[in-house]
């Protein structure tokens, strides 16, 4: 026992020097390992950034995004690699990201004298109210540009903070996902699995460096080499079976083709889209069913009023949306404004206009043909030509109630032919782009609206008038051969408008105010008539209450409407009002409102319904795919994107639901004993490196437990010297290392020679050699197998000193 101690390796100065010399830090850690984990990082960062498009329009913003990240990550990773500077490594990466915000386009456009401070949350802010108020995708700015480059340079500085320390290094992955999930709930496709698959890919590579990032010096670091060619293959297949596992998830999952949110959902509640496809967000509004009232009104009319809040005018873009270079005027308070209506059969009414739970929506909402408003408290703005009206922020908060004088039509169609004929119908004409039809490159719109027009036109010829062709395309909706759904078209994929969505509607026959309003508008361009859609709500619910005209005063705007004694009747709006229709323009007499969808508001004066059986106010028919009772067209060749086919039911999608819920657990379960394992195993190599006298009772029983997770266990009553030597000789390149173990630890337990601070790094070397070269051994179905769950945890190996 005595000469096993004098050969002992902790004894012999020449052995014990390079372990002296093994712990001296270098200037210089694992440079080339922290490079390479920071670029996977900055891949990472920027395909969950790059996710967001779809979220916000365009890509505009996505290439001035890469440098500046890839720097930051380069400058924190390098730095934390050169030790006498790497409490640098946060102030530089910071400084890195104060310079692009600071050389942004947006910092360069303060011409308001604020200082740069002031100037950036202003640019933010102006950011979060444009994400707010902006139905997905939103339309892309300078200062939404600046917002996702200050997200992705967070986010990189968090991934870097959590990536400095071994315990939180792996919590990276949670800022790393935020905007991939942004993107999965808001985006119309969802989040997809292009730029999710490079994110992981860039995860994995930087889990896979972290052993090289994280292995000290002392342990033996200098001599690691990185992954062998073995490794990078588990590496790659790793990588392949995430991203196959991403593309299986998303052939049924939510939020990887379609977002989790309904099409049209906003992160604002209550504000309405301010730019952005207000069709879509009318039939979310539609669905929601809901019955709050939010606004009250008085008026004098016998109809209660339309009330509009925006206009569509351009319908050849793939996405329909209000027209934002319009000439408009800014105001302030009570205001006459000006019109380009005419005021041929109509007569003057007045308007009493309430919130009983203030005022959420910029969009004022008014009758057609307002011509002067009171009570607006602030600066506001009118739209001239689409007569849309917009309060500024201060005017949202302050204004309570408002009055407002308009004209509501009241010709009849012979009054009209009647002056038709006699040649006084004449007046201005408007812009050619309310008779520009969408771009028809597959030859199917076109014909598709002709076949529908001729339909239309019940004797087979077009009618003299402009108004008795609006008339006939009106009472064709209102026929009976189309029904109101408004879930039909989310099923069936053609929710929204746009030319593909009109294609699905006039085929399938199915749909609500938006479909309607927006079939005519094009009906009625292919018929020769201007139009456009105009978006706000119908009538209101009548609530049997009324006001005197004393009690809006009377001003003398308001005289020969709103007379003393004059009763005006009161009306609550909710969003079950919500609604679209079309505004043909008629010659001679400007542009006149009609009401396609059945069951929905009133058909005007101008143009009554034909006497047949009522339509029922809400559709009977099943909401599944229709069978039109008319010969259908040939389809075409391709089949529209908008036009999909039905999805499961929702018993099915909820279904599907517990698989992940099932693979989650799973997953979970899997992990208990690799975490087990590893927490065990750190708690053994922190008690070796602290060279304690229970460092070489640590140092055998993760021995042990290195051979129970190999298949190589010790029996029952091997010594440290029987199990060590029969490893030898079954891998004699092991004889070192497991000799060089056997000797610490019998001089521990034998001769309370135990080994210190300055041993850890050979014995540790040795230890991760014998654990790599047994694993090697096994096949990749034990390895798998012994990973998940550890054979060295169910024998409790380690858990009591083994007998001496």
């Amino acid at each position: 026992m005595g000469v096993e101690e004098q050969d002992s390796p902790v004894t012999n100065p020449s052995e014990a020097q390079p372990s002296v010399e093994s712990s001296r830090a270098p200037a210089i850690d694992h440079l080339l390992a922290r490079g390479l984990a920071a670029l996977c990082l900055a891949l990472a960062v920027l395909a969950g950034t790059a996710s967001l498009t779809g979220v916000v329009e365009g890509t505009s913003w996505l290439p001035y995004l890469i440098f500046p990240v890839v720097v930051l990550h380069l400058v924190y990773g390098l730095i934390r690699g050169i030790r006498v500077i790497r409490w640098l490594a946060l102030p530089a990466a910071a400084l890195v990201a104060l310079a692009a915000v600071m050389s942004h386009d947006a910092m360069d456009s303060n011409a308001y004298g604020l200082s740069p401070m002031q100037w950036f949350f202003s640019s933010i802010s102006e950011a979060g109210l444009q994400l707010a108020t902006q139905v997905p995708p939103v339309a892309s700015s300078a200062y939404i540009d600046l917002s996702i480059l200050v997200l992705a340079l967070v986010v990189s500085l968090l991934t870097q903070i959590l990536a400095t320390f071994r315990r939180t290094a792996l919590l990276a992955v949670i800022p790393l996902s935020f905007a991939p999930i942004v993107a999965s709930l808001f985006k119309q496709e969802g989040a997809g699995i292009g730029f999710l698959a490079l994110l992981v890919v860039g995860v994995l590579g930087y889990v896979a460096l972290l052993p090289y990032t994280f292995t000290s010096v002392s342990q033996g670091a200098a001599q690691h080499k990185f992954p062998p060619a073995k490794t990078l293959g588990v590496f790659g297949i790793t990588a392949l079976a995430c991203i196959g596992s991403l593309f299986a998830a998303s052939l049924w999952m939510p939020g990887f083709r379609a977002g989790m949110f309904p099409e049209g959902k906003r992160p604002s509640g209550e504000l309405l889209a301010n730019n952005v496809d207000p069709l879509i967000n009318l039939g979310r509004d539609l669905r929601s069913n809901g019955k709050k009232p939010f606004l009250t009104y008085y008026t004098s009319a016998d109809q209660a009023p339309y009330l509009r809040t925006q206009v569509i005018t351009d319908l050849t873009q793939q996405r329909w949306e209000p027209s934002e270079n319009l000439f408009y005027s800014d105001y302030y308070g009570d205001t006459a404004v000006t019109s380009d209506y005419s005021s041929f059969g109509s007569s003057e009414q007045v308007l009493r206009m309430t919130w009983p739970n203030n005022n959420t929506n910029p969009l004022l909402p008014l009758p057609t043909q307002s011509y002067f408003v009171q009570g607006i408290q602030g600066d506001w703005r009118w739209t001239h030509e689409t007569s849309v009206a917009r309060l500024s922020g201060d005017a949202l908060s302050a204004t309570k109630d408002i009055s407002v004088a308009y004209e509501q039509l009241q010709f009849t169609p012979e009054l009209v032919e009647e002056l038709a004929g006699w040649g006084a119908m004449s007046g201005p004409s408007v812009s050619s782009e309310y008779s520009r039809l969408p771009t028809d490159e597959e030859n199917s719109l076109q014909p598709l609206l002709r076949e529908t027009l001729d339909e239309a036109y019940a004797d087979g010829a077009s009618p003299d008038t402009e108004l008795a062709k609006a008339a006939a395309i009106q009472d064709f909706f209102r026929s009976g051969k189309f029904a109101y759904s408004e879930r039909t078209p989310l099923r069936e994929g053609y929710d929204g408008a746009n030319a593909q969505v009109v294609e699905a509607f006039l085929d399938r026959r199915q749909g609500y105010c938006v479909h309607f309003a927006s079939a005519m508008a094009l009906l009625a361009r292919e018929a020769g008539i201007p139009s456009r859609i105009a978006v706000g709500y119908a009538p209101g619910v009548a609530t049997g209450e009324s006001i005197n005209a004393e009690e809006i005063g009377s001003p003398q705007r308001f005289e020969r409407t709103a007379k003393p004694g004059t009763k005006l009747e009161g009306y609550t709006v909710s969003g079950q009002q919500a609604h679209a229709w079309p505004e043909l323009f008629i010659t001679g007499l400007g542009w006149v409102p009609f009401e396609p969808t059945p069951g929905r508001g009133y058909t005007p004066s101008y143009a009554p319904e034909a006497t047949r059986s009522a339509a029922p106010s809400e559709s009977t028919a099943p909401e599944v795919p229709t069978t039109r009772s008319t010969p259908t067209r040939t389809p075409s060749a391709t089949p529209s994107a908008q036009a999909a086919t039905p999805q499961t039911s929702e018993q099915g999608a909820t279904n599907l639901w517990l698989l992940p819920v099932a693979l989650v657990l799973i997953g979970a379960v899997l992990c208990i004993g690799p975490w087990r394992r590893n927490r065990i195993r750190q708690e053994r190599l922190k008690q070796i490196r602290a060279g304690t006298p229970e460092a070489a009772q640590a140092l055998w029983a993760e021995l042990l437990s290195v051979g129970a997770d190999a298949k190589l266990p010790a029996g029952t009553h091997e010594s440290v010297g029987d199990y060590t030597v029969r490893l030898s000789v079954d891998y004699p390149a092991l004889a070192p290392e497991l000799q060089q173990i056997q000797q610490i630890v019998e001089q521990s337990f034998y001769a309370d020679r135990h080994p210190g601070e300055t041993d850890d790094a050979p014995v540790l070397n040795a230890l991760h050699r014998i654990q790599e070269q047994l694993r090697a051994q096994l096949s990749v179905w034990q390895r798998l197998t012994t990973f998940l769950v550890p054979p060295s945890l169910r024998s409790g190996i380690g858990g009591k000193q083994r007998s001496r």
